[in-house]
């Protein structure tokens, strides 16, 4: 953040000027320079069919507002940053346990299982480090 040197208020408003710029390291810099780049790559996935009758014929993910529309089962090129969303997609579903007249407390537990909302696979990624960065991501419990 910039330290303030001087401020003037004026009808209210507060002026400020003689700012100190704050420092830029250029290793930071380089890195986010880097990685918008990887991010921005192209990586063609395809999205496995759904099981379920209802469920549409494609996927739309969104990074900052843009929509990307996936078709299911069709091989499509898109940034690499869509791909991470995809792979951030999981969807828990809990199921209760029978419960037991004789122990009561048994049935207020809810038992979770998590999947990919929508599996997919990387049909081609020119990357050397895509493998080891999709398997990081897949390994991610937050």
């Amino acid at each position: 953040m910039a330290r303030i040197k001087t401020a003037q208020v004026t009808d209210g408003l507060e002026v400020h000027d003689d700012l100190i710029p704050e420092e830029v390291r250029d290793k930071d810099l380089d890195k986010a320079v880097s990685d918008e780049a990887f991010f921005n790559e192209l990586v063609t996935v395809l999205i496995h069919p759904s099981a379920a009758e209802n469920d549409p014929d494609h996927v739309v993910l969104s990074v900052n507002g843009t929509n990307q529309p996936i078709f299911r089962n069709v091989p499509t090129t898109v940034k690499r940053k869509y791909v991470e969303v995809l792979a951030h997609m999981v969807e828990t579903k809990y199921h209760q346990p029978t419960r037991d007249s004789m122990n009561p407390e048994s049935g207020n537990s809810l038992i979770g299982r998590s999947a990919l909302a929508y599996p997919f696979i990387i049909v081609e990624d020119k990357n050397p480090k895509g493998a080891a960065w999709l398997e990081r991501l897949r390994s991610y419990k937050g």
